[in-house]
Parts: C-alpha cells; structure tokens; sequence
C-alpha cells in the first residue's frame, strides 16, 4: 500500500498572497456614464455660482447705455476742441437775412446770390480744413468776432440802364487797426478772383462810418476784414450764376493764399 507523500511545508516568510493593489479586487470600474455624470455635475455647480457672483455689483461697472453715453460726451469733447483749434474765417452774406438788395427787372435778387456765393466759399473753406463762419447781414454772433480773416459778400447794379460797368470791388476799412494785413488780404483776393473771372478790378478803401459799412465797426479790430463785390448783376451775370463754382473758388483761393502768406 502506498504511503501518503509529506506535505512540504513553505516557510511562513515565502508565502505568496494576493495583492491588494489589484484592480480587479479593489477599485470600482470606471465607466463612460459616471465621467458624464462627474462632467455635468461641476458645470451646474460653476453655473449656479455664476449666477449668484454679479461682477457689476462686485466692481460697479456701468452699463451699455452709460457706456454709449460717455462715449458719445467724449467724442463731442473731442470735436468741439478741434474745431476751436482750428484757424476761423467769418464770411457775410450781404443782406441775407434782412433786406433783398439789389432786385433786378427779372425777379433776380442780390441776398439769394449773396447768399449761394457764402454757401459755395464756407464749404470749400471746410474741405481744406477751415473752420468758417456764415452770417446774415445783421447778426449778434459776429460781434467783436475774431479770426484770421473776415469778408463780406456783395454783388452790384443789374439797372438796365445806365448800364453798369463790369468787374468787381475790393474795399478795406479807412480805420483798420493793421493796415498792412489787410492790405496782404485784398492783394491776394484780387489777384486770385480776377484769374478765375477775368473780371477788371477796383479798389476801395472804405469808410467804416458809413452805414452801410457797418462790419467793419462790428468785428474785433484786430481781425482783418474786406468787402467783396463780386460783379455786376447785369453785366457780369453769366459769370456770378453759370460759373459760379468757378468764382467762389477763386475767393477761396485769394483767402488762402492771404493765409498761407501769415504762417
């Protein structure tokens, strides 16, 4: 009969266990389900605090409104100091605004050319960066008004008969306080407004108590001033209204050679 074979006994110290680091035994498995659910979990928490935190309470900021508003006043601001900054030229349309002038036998009136030739000069003066002023014959804006220059717009007769001479005028006040200045003005409008037109000239030297003269009174004396009469309404017509563009930029060419010769 066989005998049963010992058992060898292994040392207590060579015992083998499992491991207790092995997944399969310890750690719960890790599906696509619970990271989804972990996912949505912290974005309700992050939303909730969103929610609860209002920066504009935290901070003060203003609203859209407020903002637009600060942004429209500084823009104005900002406009309003370039236009300070930039060189003034009053212009006067003659009698625009109080009595009609000259009216000629066909209904023609001399403020509406007075005043188109006015409207004509202060947009071409803006294009080139100007800051110009348009007034009416009697206006309380322009008194004591300083600026780099200062010119009055007129026409002359359209009377059938006699008829009257064609070119125009160039007038400067008897009292000015720079006679020099003004005298660099006149010099600069003739020469530029004659080679638009090719009108003869005159020259004017202006008495500035006559009443008719009266802005020459009403403006800073220190601002250089002349009156215009662009031509007459009768003879020189075809000129102040077919080409006309023409001759309101060789006013505004005159004004700005005479500037161009102050800088």
């Amino acid at each position: 009969m066989d005998q049963p074979q010992p058992t060898e006994e292994i040392p207590e110290n060579e015992q083998t266990f499992e491991s207790d680091d092995n997944p399969s035994h310890n750690t719960p498995a890790y599906t696509v389900m619970s990271g989804v659910q972990t996912v949505i979990s912290i974005a309700l928490v992050m939303a909730t605090l969103l929610t609860l935190w209002n920066p504009r309470k935290v901070f003060s900021t203003p609203n859209l409104s407020t903002l637009l508003e600060m942004e429209a006043t500084q823009a104005a601001v900002e406009v309003e100091s370039t236009v300070e900054n930039k060189v003034r030229i009053g212009v006067i349309a003659g009698h625009w605004q109080s009595t009609p002038g000259e009216v000629c036998s066909d209904g023609m009136i001399e403020a509406d050319v007075n005043y188109d030739f006015a409207k004509r000069v202060v947009s071409l003066l803006e294009e080139n960066g100007y800051a110009a002023d348009l007034f009416p014959e009697f206006d309380l804006e322009f008194l004591n008004y300083e600026g780099a220059a200062f010119i009055a717009l007129y026409t002359g007769s359209c009377a059938d008969t006699p008829l009257p001479p064609s070119g125009f005028k160039v007038g400067g006040s008897l009292t000015a306080q720079n006679p020099e200045v003004v005298d660099a003005l006149a010099t600069c409008l003739s020469s530029e407004y004659q080679k638009a037109t090719n009108l003869p000239f005159t020259y004017e030297v202006i008495n500035p108590d006559h009443s008719s003269y009266h802005i020459f009174r009403d403006i800073h004396p220190s601002t250089p001033a002349i009156l215009l009469e662009m031509g007459s309404l009768k003879t020189d017509r075809q000129i102040l209204t077919r080409q006309a563009d023409k001759a309101a930029k060789g006013i505004v060419e005159g004004l700005l050679c005479f500037l161009h010769g102050q800088q």
